[in-house]
């Protein structure tokens, strides 16, 4: 964002300051998405927020869950396998418990559970 601007430790407290505020600020309007049944307008964009924030849980989650309640299982199953790998190669991690639910919930097809989310 402000990669052509020069900045000492201030402006870099800022900036890194700003990009949060933003990222939550979209983590907040698609959870407003999901509950309002946009799901499936959601994916191109999930799929936007995946790519540039691969460590975020929550727009990784969110991809399953738009997925799984678009009856496109086989894409959120790969959604899973894909955020797993990511945490497994760059942090030594597994998925939440929140998010190995989710995962269960798509391989069973449990429609109860996606619904809730």
């Amino acid at each position: 964002m402000l990669d052509n601007v020069p900045c000492g430790s201030l402006l870099q407290s800022h900036a890194t300051h700003l990009e949060e505020m933003r990222t939550t600020a979209l983590e907040l309007l698609v959870n407003a998405e999901m509950q309002l049944g946009r799901h499936r307008e959601l994916i191109p964009e999930l799929r936007s927020l995946v790519l540039a924030h691969p460590l975020n849980e929550s727009f990784h989650t969110q991809l399953i869950v738009a997925l799984g309640k678009s009856q496109r299982r086989g894409e959120a199953l790969r959604a899973y396998h894909d955020l797993r790998f990511i945490l497994q190669e760059e942090l030594g991690l597994d998925p939440s418990a929140g998010v190995q639910r989710i995962h269960q919930a798509v391989l069973t097809s449990d429609e109860r559970l996606l619904e809730s989310l």
